[in-house]
């Protein structure tokens, strides 16, 4: 499924795959402008509410209606972008063009249903917050971040926020990134580009203003610093259990970790594989029922986050024993047959039997072009290249680099809990930011 950067007029880009399935197609449609252009916060979410309300064209009625008839369009907003999305048929395919174009372009924002929109984003907050409670790896993952970098949630966090968003604010966010030049659609399907051009341009590029003076912001996870210093920090909350988060500075950026070496994700999944050694040995002691690793990018290194959740007695004893599996991989590595069974499942993954969904093509196709400007595209050999970097020592390595002594590491605590009660930053960067030896260089 290989991808193109198609320049429109005006200055909009559409990202282009062909897609296997016949008759079909997959899209992501909108603008280069989400939270980290507010000026309010939880105005771009706010905003993508709005939108289905009604049109010049439609009635809320009307609008409600064609979603079922035409197409169950929906939207997303993020730091970077709001974007209609929708998967329909070739058959469709115009109608639904249509449809989203009168509502991305044409909405009207006025009074009518501003108050009552607050109101329901306002309960998408509690519900939110809610699923983060039961879920407490979501809003820790939320957290960490937040504290290792200048990032903000995707809405507004609490209903004050919302309230101080007035319905002009709506209209000027609009007007100032609805534009051309900040236009951008994602579309995999099975018609021709020219053809998805086309009508991309008959539908929204040839409706929308150009601004001369407009000049495109970088998006968010290119701008966006990890902090300097490590740093423990403690957020008291009324959950029953504790959560800590590990965060781990290197600088190795996203294009390394995730299309470059893949011993950076054999190490995430080693670390918290439900049949690996590590949460074997702490779940056979009843320590945990979950660990689990990830990476999170930015303009200046990634972070190598490590989560876990237990009881306040218990932490020291979660840390030394994950401690003392990360000192072994740095020292010694892991088996090769770990290393094996990946690449297997590596192979199986890439297999062309099993294509990337279209809708998935649209939103990884536009991630890459937001976050790099490109589009990556990975032949069979490419892969099986990739593949064959996963190997004991390439894991060893990657540890090696991670678990640094000149390191940097940020502690994430939430929980009822106070500072006397855990581990200090000092015991943590001893445990984990490892001095390194003359064995991890090539």
């Amino acid at each position: 499924m290989k991808s193109k950067i198609i320049k429109l007029n005006g200055g909009g880009v559409l990202l282009y795959s062909k897609s296997r399935l016949c008759n079909s197609t997959a899209a992501l449609i909108g603008f280069r402008v989400g939270a980290f252009n507010e000026k309010k916060m939880g105005t771009a979410h706010l905003l993508e509410h709005m939108l289905f309300k009604k049109t010049k064209n439609r009635t809320n009625a009307e609008v409600e209606a064609d979603r079922s008839k035409i197409s169950f369009l929906n939207a997303s907003t993020s730091m970077d972008y709001i974007l209609l999305k929708f998967f329909r048929t070739n058959k469709m395919l115009d109608k639904t063009l249509e449809f989203s174009s009168d509502v991305l372009l044409n909405s009207v924002i006025d009074d009518e249903f501003f108050d009552t929109e607050k109101e329901v984003v306002k309960e998408e907050l509690v519900m939110c917050e809610d699923s983060e409670q039961l879920d407490p790896y979501v809003k820790n993952y939320k957290q960490a971040v937040s504290i290792a970098s200048c990032a903000s949630d995707i809405v507004g966090k609490t209903a004050e926020n919302i309230d101080k968003i007035k319905f002009k604010d709506l209209v000027n966010f609009k007007q100032k990134y609805f534009i051309s030049n900040n236009f951008v659609c994602s579309v995999v399907s099975s018609l021709s580009a020219s053809k998805i051009k086309k009508l991309i341009n008959e539908h929204f590029i040839n409706k929308l203003d150009f601004d001369s003076n407009f000049k495109l912001k970088k998006s968010y996870y290119n701008t966006a610093v990890i902090d300097k210093k490590s740093s423990l920090k403690i957020f008291k909350t009324r959950q029953e259990k504790v959560s800590v988060l590990m965060s781990f500075k290197s600088f190795a950026t996203e294009l390394e970790i995730f299309g470059k070496n893949y011993n950076y994700t054999f190490l995430a999944r080693y670390l918290c594989s439900s049949q690996g050694e590590l949460f074997l040995r702490l779940r056979n002691k009843g320590l945990i029922y979950r660990i689990d690793c990830d990476y999170s990018c930015f303009s200046n290194g990634s972070l190598f986050n490590i989560l876990f959740e237990t009881t306040k007695d218990k932490i020291k004893e979660i840390v030394d024993i994950i401690a003392e599996e990360i000192q072994r991989i740095v020292f010694e590595g892991v088996e090769e047959n770990y290393a094996e069974t990946y690449r297997k499942n590596l192979a199986y993954i890439d297999d062309e039997k099993f294509p990337t969904k279209p809708s998935v093509r649209c939103q990884i196709n536009m991630n890459d072009y937001l976050s790099f400007g490109k589009i990556f595209y990975l032949s069979k050999k490419d892969k099986k290249n990739l593949r064959n970097t996963v190997n004991a020592f390439g894991i060893k390595k990657v540890a090696g680099k991670i678990f640094n002594k000149n390191g940097e590491m940020y502690v994430t605590v939430l929980g009822d809990v106070a500072k006397g009660s855990i581990p200090s930053l000092a015991y943590f960067k001893d445990k984990f930011l490892i001095e390194e030896k003359e064995s991890n260089e090539e």
